[in-house]
Parts: structure tokens; sequence; C-alpha cells
């Protein structure tokens, strides 16, 4: 598993289990601190999230919207 891929699962993960709540803003500074990956590689796990619908830019970093249940339920079918 590259970097990237632990990037974004680890992210992912972090949502899913309410680590990171609907309505949080998230910076790619703090999210390095929080995984230990490089700005590179959370960025690109961040767009790879946005498509999934976990989380969506901001006007200056992301946050994760609102938890829309069927989307998530779709994620895992």
């Amino acid at each position: 598993m590259t970097v990237i891929q632990q990037t974004e699962e680890r992210l992912r993960r972090m949502i899913l289990d309410m680590e990171i709540g609907p309505g949080e803003r998230l910076t790619e500074r703090w999210l390095e601190g929080q995984t230990g990956a490089s700005r590179s590689s959370i960025r690109t796990a961040l767009f790879r999230l946005e498509a999934e619908g976990l989380v969506s830019r901001a006007e200056r970093g992301w946050t994760v919207p609102p938890i829309n249940l069927e989307e998530i339920e779709q994620l895992f079918i």
C-alpha cells in the first residue's frame, strides 16, 4: 500500500469513526500533524475523498460535509 493510499485510508477511518465530525474544518497542516504524511500525499488523499463525498473544499481548507447515511452505505457495497 502506498503512502497516499495509507493516508487516504487513515483519513477515511477518522471521518467514518467520527474522530473528525461533520462541519469540521480541515487544514493540510493539521492533517500533516495527525497522519505524519506529507502535504502532497494529504492533498492527493483529500481529492480522492472528495470524489467519494467524504470531504469538500472550502475557501481555505477542507470540511467534512453533513453525513448522508445512504451515501456512506454505498461506499461499502
